[in-house]
């Protein structure tokens, strides 16, 4: 049986289900996700079809003017971050990431990349043990 994982906002808002595997954790130190988050990214992921929603009446979609194609989808009445995607991936195997924050359990999960390691915020120690991306 494959594994599913559910998650939601604050409020209960939005809540969701994700049927098969989920992506390791990766951290993301960049402005925008620390604008995003209020501290960086941890987010997961998953196959778009893979997902399901229980509720989504208060998922709300923004996209910066300055990059169209990138989407934070969050909950319009408690403010919760949940996911990030490209807008434009073509077709086939289009690709969400989830804030891990967001899982009801995310046991089994692992951070296994920093990306724009040095772009984080001084409060934010970063775990010498993990990989930062050299691209990111």
């Amino acid at each position: 049986m494959a594994r599913a994982t559910n998650g939601s906002c604050l409020c209960g808002g939005v809540r969701y289900r994700v049927d098969g595997p989920l992506r390791d954790v990766l951290q993301c130190h960049c402005h925008r996700c620390q604008k995003v988050t209020g501290n960086f990214m941890a987010a997961s992921g998953a196959p778009l079809a893979a997902i399901t929603f229980d509720a989504e009446s208060t998922l709300t979609w923004y996209s910066p003017a300055d990059d169209p194609n990138v989407a934070y989808g969050f909950c319009a009445r408690c403010g919760s971050s949940l996911f990030w995607r490209l807008v434009d991936q073509g077709d086939d195997d289009v690709h969400v990431s989830i804030c891990a924050g967001t899982f009801d359990d995310a046991e089994g999960l692992r951070t296994t990349e920093i990306w724009f390691a040095e772009q984080a915020a001084a409060h934010t120690p970063l775990d010498p043990t993990i990989a930062r991306s050299t691209d990111r």
